[in-house]
């Protein structure tokens, strides 16, 4: 079943030029949607689209023509169970898709039947390398209580403390109160492998996410936009391309937190998917067949180009 129509033709969305390689690229991104959904369905997880997913779904019926992100989010406690289950459930399903990152902030899932090249990849060759999608939890949020901000402090604490202790070892030093207890901190650090650290954290922050009626996104520390559980209070489903995907019943009030006017396209930043990417070539038949030293190069060069090209505009 194909999702997207007209997948071999070029067409122009929004007065935006959208080549048929980007319509796979779309296409690979709802196969695995497919999965996760037929996964979500099983074991009784609600999720919904999110960010430009969201976006999409609201002002365009579809993708947004110039963006190639599909992201979902989830509940904390029902993404902690989405982990435990989805590895084995992609075995079920043959091994097409993969786990291509996984960790307390977000989990992105990659096509095996595809290929996805970022810089960082040329150094590094183990490990699912296809197109992916990513998946948020959503944590508790400051709503205003003290249960609330105990919550949201207590697991930014403890992510600091497993990424940058020094930081928090200076901000002790400064005689600042931390909002875990102290032994807390210290056993934590001294947790031998991140693997034990990342499975207490997802149960401290599921053991709290309770305390609050807002959630926000843990990664985006600089950032974060909290939003009441409220506004996902009941799930209704919008048109996208040729299907229907999940959103929060307060869609709207969701999309201005995080984008304002949401209606007012802003397509002038130019979106690049990886250094190299095919929707029709496997990533291990990439990795065994391109010249991977000369395509790095030449990607460099260019980015030399264009970072000077960029400084003379400046000036």
């Amino acid at each position: 079943m194909g999702f997207i129509k007209n997948l071999d033709f070029d067409e122009v969305r929004d007065n935006f030029l959208v080549k048929s390689d980007r319509k796979k690229v779309w296409e690979r991104q709802l196969e695995m949607w497919r999965e996760v959904d037929r996964i979500c369905r099983k074991h009784g997880i609600r999720y919904w689209a999110t960010y430009g997913t969201l976006l999409g779904a609201a002002r365009h019926g579809g993708f947004i023509p110039w963006y190639d992100g599909f992201e979902l989010c989830i509940m904390r406690p029902e993404y902690n169970r989405f982990r435990q289950v989805m590895e084995e459930e992609f075995r079920l399903g043959g091994g097409v898709f993969e786990v291509r990152h996984v960790n307390f902030t977000r989990i992105i899932i990659s096509h095996s039947q595809t290929t996805l090249l970022a810089k960082s990849d040329f150094t590094d060759l183990q490990g699912a390398k296809g197109l992916v999608i990513e998946i948020y939890p959503l944590d508790a949020a400051p709503d205003g209580t003290a249960e609330s901000v105990f919550a949201a402090n207590g697991i930014n604490e403890l992510f600091v403390t497993m990424y940058d202790y020094p930081t928090v070892e200076k901000y002790l030093a400064e005689c600042n109160e931390p909002a875990n207890e102290l032994q807390v901190l210290v056993a934590f650090h001294a947790l031998d492998d991140k693997d034990k650290q990342l499975a207490f954290l997802d149960k401290y922050a599921e053991g709290v996410f309770d305390w609050s009626t807002a959630v926000n996104r843990p990664e985006k520390s600089a950032e974060k936009i909290s939003q009441p559980k409220d506004w996902y209070r009941k799930t209704i489903y919008l048109p996208f391309e040729s299907i229907e995907l999940p959103a929060p019943a307060d869609y709207d009030k969701v999309l201005r937190a995080i984008y304002g006017d949401w209606h007012r396209f802003r397509n002038d930043k130019k979106f690049r998917l990886g250094v190299v990417h095919s929707a029709d070539i496997p990533y291990k038949e990439s990795l065994a067949q391109l010249n991977l030293k000369m395509i790095l190069e030449t990607f460099e060069k260019n980015e030399r180009k264009d970072k000077l090209s960029a400084a003379e505009e400046a000036d």
